[in-house]
């Protein structure tokens, strides 16, 4: 479910208000909502472990009169959603060729429209301020966000930040946190189905005072309670993944951003990486260059 539907902005509305198992609820909405739709309370509040009578008083909650007051309004917008089961059923109804491929272009430029038309500007200029200034920057992300984390340290360290991106837990991320200070900055990134380590983490260094950024796909992700700002990258996909493509260009907004208010530091930076990078042969500035030395 989007940022941007009535039924996101409800439940966002009202969500420090819910219980915990209502907020398992609340995710599952969100995440789910085909799901919603067409099950019953009883098998909704069995996936939380929780009873019909609490998927009763979740529905009040929201200002809804009971359960298919919920499931009516999940349904008024179920037509531009679909779970990833039904995006991979759906892809077997396709014949392969140009429709598929315009299908999934089409998709992700409506995802970053989308993450574009949400950003709050005046967010986004604080959390590039902290960057800045941060003595330490880890980004954090697992599985499908190790991608875009692992892009977003690369870059900052390019442009003369200290700055690690850890892709998975264990005693290097335990080590890289305890390193953080009430001047660096925690970079989460984690897209549904949450990683507990990303939440962990930031959860961790709040407590260290440090300076928290969630990147995710939803206002209701687990990372929101924890970050001092919080930004969606819309991921919906035609297929039964999730598409990265805003997210990365999300991140993609924040380097471009830096790199303005931090423009000799960047430039002193690149110079020293690009004599490096020519000095040590470590890449091949022509192709005719790369065939004369192999």
């Amino acid at each position: 479910m989007p940022p941007d539907s009535e039924l996101h902005k409800r439940i966002q509305g009202h969500l420090s208000a819910l219980s915990p198992k209502q907020q398992q609820l609340a995710r599952l909405v969100l995440d789910e909502p085909a799901f919603v739709a067409l099950v019953s309370a009883q098998a909704l509040a069995e996936r939380v472990g929780a009873s019909a009578a609490t998927v009763v008083r979740f529905c009040q909650a929201l200002d809804y009169e009971g359960y298919p007051d919920l499931q009516a309004a999940i349904r008024d917008e179920l037509p531009f959603f679909r779970t990833p089961l039904q995006r991979a059923e759906q892809l077997r109804s396709l014949q392969p060729g140009e429709d598929l491929v315009q299908r999934v272009f089409e998709q992700d430029l409506h995802n970053l429209e989308r993450t574009r038309e949400s950003l709050n500007v005046a967010t986004f200029e604080r959390a590039v301020e902290a960057l800045c200034r941060a003595d330490r920057v880890l980004v954090v992300g697992a599985g499908l966000s190790s991608a875009p984390a692992l892009f977003f340290g690369h870059s900052l360290r390019v442009l003369g930040f200290h700055a690690q991106a850890i892709l998975a837990g264990g005693i290097p991320f335990a080590l890289e946190l305890a390193r953080l200070g009430p001047e660096s900055v925690y970079v989460g990134i984690s897209l549904w189905r949450y990683v507990r380590e990303t939440v962990e983490g930031m959860h961790r260094a709040r407590e260290q005072g440090v300076h928290t950024i969630a990147i995710t796909d939803s206002l209701v992700s687990p990372l929101t309670e924890l970050a001092d700002e919080t930004f969606v990258a819309v991921t919906d996909s035609v297929a039964q993944s999730r598409s990265p493509t805003a997210l990365i260009a999300l991140l993609d907004a924040f380097i471009a951003a830096i790199s303005f208010q931090r423009p000799d530091q960047v430039v002193a930076s690149l110079r020293q990486v690009d004599e490096i990078y020519r000095t040590s042969g470590l890449v091949i500035d022509s192709w005719s260059q790369g065939r004369d030395q192999a």
